[in-house]
Parts: structure tokens; sequence; C-alpha cells
């Protein structure tokens, strides 16, 4: 697995999610749930090994999800635990539809049976934590996405991958982890 931080750009989108016809509101800010859209492009520098086969590697990353959460808390008002360094805010899913595809990709010298491949994207595992104020326990937050990709031919590159990923969600509090 090869864990991407390098990002050429990313935009955001986030709004509160609308109501099905009879659905209740909300009873507070916190009960809110979010629709939080990214889009943009990771650098993943991935460069193939030989002709004779394909290169199978697995991309991890975490786009930035902090700025748009830290817009919304501020453009909404939403409370916040007391100590501003007793938490972080993440995402708990609820859903969420991710979407990944090469974005630049380059071949060097001539270009026999070499090639380049997105196989599959999915969540990386979700993570669990606790309440930053009520300590309870919560889970499905958002750790970024998976890809498998392959590059075959020893001076072919994936050089960056593009991403859109849709969440469904509440914005969440999280307490610092305890360290033993």
């Amino acid at each position: 697995m090869k864990y991407l931080d390098n990002f050429a750009g990313q935009n955001w989108l986030i709004t509160p999610a609308a109501l099905a016809v009879g659905e209740p509101s909300p009873a507070s800010i916190q009960d809110q749930k979010w629709l939080l859209v990214l889009s943009g492009v990771v650098i993943a520098n991935l460069e193939g090994n030989t002709s004779a086969q394909w290169l199978h590697e697995t991309l991890s990353f975490i786009p930035d999800i902090v700025s748009p959460l830290n817009w919304a808390v501020s453009r909404f008002s939403i409370p916040t635990p007391a100590d501003p360094n007793g938490y972080s805010v993440g995402f708990s899913l609820e859903e969420w539809a991710p979407f990944a595809s090469l974005s630049s990709i380059f071949n060097q010298d001539q270009s026999i049976n070499s090639g380049f491949a997105v196989d599959v994207w999915r969540p990386t595992p979700f993570g669990v934590g606790q309440d930053a104020v009520s300590l309870q326990p919560i889970g499905n937050i958002f750790n970024g996405i998976n890809v498998d990709v392959a590059v075959r031919d020893s001076d072919a590159w994936i050089y960056r991958v593009g991403y859109n990923i849709t969440l469904l969600g509440k914005i969440v509090f999280l307490a610092p982890p305890i360290i033993e």
C-alpha cells in the first residue's frame, strides 16, 4: 500500500441535507445531516517496473475534510466543545459514493504492451472514536479511500489520480485518543 498526502488541488461543497417528505426536522444542529462532496487530484507518482507484467498497487489517501467541516461549524454556528485543544472534527457517515480515475499518465519511450488501470476504489476502514463532550462511542468516521491501480511498462508512470467523493453524515467532535 502506498500512502499519498500530496494533493494537486481539491474543491468541496458542504450543505445541510434535505429532508424527505414527512421526515421530522432535526431536534438540534448536532442532529443535522450534511451532504459533503469532495473532488480533487492526488499526486501518485507510481512508476511501472517491467513490461512483462502489471504492477498492482493500492493507493490510500485522505482528502481534506477539516476545511469544509470547520467552515460549516462557523457558518451555521454549531456549538463546539469548550476546550479547543480537546477535540478534533470528524464526519460520521451514513452513506457515501466514491469515484476515482486516472488523471495523468506518462510513458517515456515506445509504448509496446504498456497499460494503465484503475481497478476498484473503496473506503479505508471507517474509524471509531468518542464524542468529545459525552464520551459516547462514535462509529463510521470517514478515513479516506483506497484505490487499486495498475501500470505496465518500466518507463510508464501514473502521475495523478482524480477523485469525487459524495458523503452523507453528521459532523462530530472527537475526543483525543487516550494514550497509555
